[in-house]
């Protein structure tokens, strides 16, 4: 991912309530905003490039967490007070961090350590809510994209990307190593490094389907992972308790008129 964003914006949820109201569209109102330069560590130059990506919120709903890749940190909002958030400080994890999830009191990051698109490597840090620190440690044998934990807390699954460059071939896949997914066993937040699952979602795509290139996860109340693979243009429905794939399909075409397909 590779989409900056300078801010977090925090919304509330309005919806007016009585019999009138279950057919009206909800609608959402933003309380306040937070510029994440202000939460950059003691001593930095104010100039310093930072974002917000990915956020995630405490289950207590006081805390949001970001991924900011640019800094190479995970950051924290500090929202007991919606319409005054504060600096929560951050927290380093030696690497870029892609994506955050939040299991109790435990925050998830897949953080990309890779030196090259053709030597792809990362693990899953695991940083204290309270402590803010890193506690753990998970290699994912590749490079992380998203991360998202199960209803239950009882998984958390990593897309492993490996994405292609886009300066070789104009970006034109295959390009190996392919991508997977990847799923732990989770206790208390912190996973079980040793329970690690390695998913093989290749040969499914009609599109370059030797080079899988995951993107996004996410898990329902039954455990089961919905990949989408973006590059591929399809998805991937994976039995997260077993690990194996249970369907997958195209995720379509349509016919645009019109359009800009340029890049500039």
């Amino acid at each position: 991912m590779n989409k900056l964003f300078a801010t977090a914006s925090i919304a509330a949820l309005i919806a007016a309530g009585g019999v009138a109201a279950a057919s009206a569209a909800p609608v959402f109102n933003r309380i306040a905003s937070f510029p994440v330069v202000q939460n950059l560590p003691q001593g930095s130059e104010p100039d310093s490039e930072t974002s917000a990506e990915i956020i995630a919120a405490s289950e207590d709903g006081t805390m949001l967490v970001y991924s900011d890749s640019p800094l190479g940190a995970v950051g924290f909002i500090d929202i007991t007070d919606p319409k005054a958030p504060k600096a929560g400080g951050t927290v380093s994890v030696d690497g870029e961090p892609t994506a955050v999830a939040v299991a109790g009191g435990k925050v998830l990051t897949g953080v990309n350590t890779s030196e090259s698109y053709t030597e792809p490597s990362g693990h899953l840090a695991v940083i204290g809510l309270e402590s803010k620190a890193v506690e753990a440690t998970c290699d994912v044998g590749g490079q992380p994209d998203s991360v998202a934990v199960s209803p239950d807390r009882l998984l958390v699954a990593i897309a492993i990307e490996n994405e292609r460059d886009e300066d070789l071939n104009d970006g034109v896949i295959p390009q190996m190593p392919a991508g997977n997914v990847v799923i732990f066993s989770l206790s208390d937040g912190m996973p079980d490094c040793d329970s690690r699952k390695l998913v093989d979602v290749s040969g499914l795509a009609d599109i370059a389907g030797s080079d899988p290139e995951p993107e996004f996860v996410d898990i329902n109340g039954e455990n089961e992972i919905v990949l989408s693979m973006q590059e591929n243009n399809h998805l991937v429905v994976i039995d997260g308790n077993a690990g194996t794939v249970k369907a997958h399909f195209t995720a379509g075409a349509v016919d645009l008129a019109g359009i800009d397909v340029d890049e500039e």
